[in-house]
């Protein structure tokens, strides 16, 4: 009885994401507002070239520190998301308190991909991740 429950749930809320939507839409990915907050200034101004995408990131982290699925936690998910969005913060040199939160939330519950099951991974994690682990330590991201 429990698992069922836990399944309708999960079928209730996927159903309720996708009658929100629109045709056409997609939802909001904390990791994509990350990477094109990434993109600098076409005109050489060293500025980001798209500014709200660093206000997305700093207007949607989840209380623990994390970006990601509010609805859900998933391992891998929320750590691809909340290293990729402490990236962007960290390479603008903004909103530094939210940076910090989400390196403690990547400290505090990296362990954790060792016991989520790998059917979890969003596809390309195994390329995705070392490349944003590689981009934290050139920016000094501990």
């Amino acid at each position: 009885v429990f698992e069922w429950n836990t399944i309708k749930e999960r079928i209730d809320t996927i159903k309720a994401m996708l009658s929100s939507m629109e045709d056409g839409e997609i939802s909001s990915s904390a990791y994509d507002a990350a990477w094109v907050a990434l993109i600098e200034d076409v005109n050489g101004s060293w500025n980001p070239q798209f500014p709200s995408s660093l206000e997305w990131i700093a207007n949607n982290q989840l209380p623990d520190g994390s970006w990601g699925d509010r609805r859900f936690f998933m391992a891998h998910d929320r750590l691809i998301n909340t290293l990729a969005c402490v990236i962007a913060l960290k390479k603008w040199d903004v909103h530094q308190d939210k940076c910090q939160k989400g390196v403690c939330f990547f400290n505090e519950n990296i362990s954790k991909l060792e016991k989520e099951n790998a059917e979890h991974m969003p596809i390309g994690f195994e390329v995705a991740f070392p490349s944003l682990l590689q981009l934290a330590r050139s920016l000094n991201i501990e």
